[in-house]
């Protein structure tokens, strides 16, 4: 049974664990069995009244499974399991019972309080790791089910041009797909997406955040607005100060929302680069990383780190492509020694053409749609290539026949 369970979650991410409880004597037996799954990295202990700050809040957001034993005060520690699913609704939580027949009031009382295994006592490594194996098992499903259609657009440092290739390419998905294309605005410290598309936005990612719990897609449509392109925009936060009242744990919940109302769904995720909001679960959604940098040194060190840190998150080399914005042919020597050391091509060049899009910034539009514009015809071209639509075919070539018009003689 361990062993087909090891075989499952091979190749993925293990995971980080906590054991809580009011009676501290077995928790050397909770994390040994927790370890001997051989499903998880990490194990911490916790106390079950924490300290009310935004550090804790952090922890509990970068854990996924959590033993809680109920030997001790089981009040206390279904009201802990509670605090934990609100700071954390997608945290897994087993209870250890001190009975070995639980009975059925006990029973919804733990799961009411979010509990989603109650295993009887003794506890072993076998019935927890099945225990385990049905959370690994009902994450796989749900991943098939939900087909991937997150775009993240990332900078490598600030001042790269994210939002401009966000917009522009969100701006272009609406436009060759004609489906319906929405496009989070997550920049920090605040979003410039609604500004740059000269849009007044009632409402923000906050207000999403703020109302998960009856988020939905009817909900989720009231707080979008749409751009005369055909994009909509769910506004970025106006203040810096607002991002301290975003819990990241209702950040999958938002996105997940977004896959399910649009047919595309993109993201500027900014240059601030953090994993407490590029969670693991945010990752698995993820269809394609766009990580946007200029031909320059400081922009292609930060790169390099970059995809070091997100392929030592799990995501397959296919998911990680470099765009290269304010491109020019004399960066060409300083890009392929860039693909030499990544040990992957540029996925897109986007040429450099200040005057075009100073004046689309400063004038609150996207690019035009003139594809005869080299930028606008490569931002074409990607949507193209990330929507999976079949680009128009180009006219055919035609002879003297077509330059001259020929009459047949009566």
């Amino acid at each position: 049974m361990i062993h087909s369970a090891l075989e499952e979650k091979a190749g993925s991410t293990m995971w980080a664990a906590a054991i809580a409880g009011t009676d501290h004597r077995n928790a050397e037996h909770l994390r040994a069995c927790l370890q001997q799954t051989g499903l998880i990295g990490s194990v911490v202990e916790w106390d079950i009244k924490p300290p009310a700050d935004r550090d804790w809040e952090q922890r509990v957001c970068a854990t996924e499974v959590v033993l809680l034993s109920l030997n001790g005060n089981p009040t206390a520690e279904l009201a802990f399991a509670t605090d934990l699913r609100r700071i954390n609704p997608n945290i897994r939580i087993i209870a250890h019972s001190p009975s070995k027949q639980p009975d059925s009031e006990f029973l919804l009382h733990a799961m009411r309080s979010g509990v989603q295994e109650v295993l009887p006592s003794p506890l072993n490594t076998t019935v927890l790791q099945e225990a385990m194996t049905r959370f690994q098992r009902a994450d796989n499903s749900m991943e098939k089910k939900a087909a991937k259609k997150l775009i993240v657009v990332m900078g490598s440092k600030g001042g790269v041009g994210t939002s401009t290739v966000a917009i522009n390419l969100g701006v272009q998905f609406a436009q060759v797909t004609r489906r319906r294309v929405c496009l989070l605005d997550f920049g920090r410290p605040v979003g410039h997406v609604a500004l740059m598309l000269d849009l007044q936005p009632r409402f923000t990612v906050r207000d999403a955040v703020d109302n998960l719990e009856r988020l939905d897609s009817h909900y989720f449509n009231g707080l979008l607005t749409k751009h005369k392109s055909g994009l909509e925009v769910l506004a970025g936060l106006m203040r810096p100060e607002e991002w301290q009242e975003v819990s990241p744990a209702a950040l999958p919940g938002l996105v997940n929302v977004a896959q399910s109302t649009c047919d595309y769904v993109l993201m500027d995720y900014g240059s601030v680069y953090s994993l407490e909001l590029l969670s693991n679960v945010i990752l698995r959604m993820t269809k394609t990383i766009l990580l946007v940098a200029e031909s320059n040194v400081p922009s292609l060190w930060t790169l390099e780190r970059h995809v070091a840190g997100l392929a030592g998150l799990g995501l397959e080399p296919t998911q990680i492509r470099v765009v290269i914005n304010r491109w020019t042919r004399a960066d060409d020597e300083a890009l392929k020694s860039l693909e030499k050391k990544l040990k992957r091509p540029v996925f897109a060049r986007l040429p450099n053409d200040y005057r075009q899009v100073s004046e689309a910034v400063n004038l609150g539009t996207p690019l035009s749609t003139d594809t005869s514009s080299p930028l606008v015809s490569q931002f074409q071209k990607l949507a193209f290539q990330l929507g999976a639509v079949a680009a128009p075919a180009p006219p055919k070539r035609e002879g003297l026949g077509g330059l001259f018009s020929f009459k047949k003689r009566a």
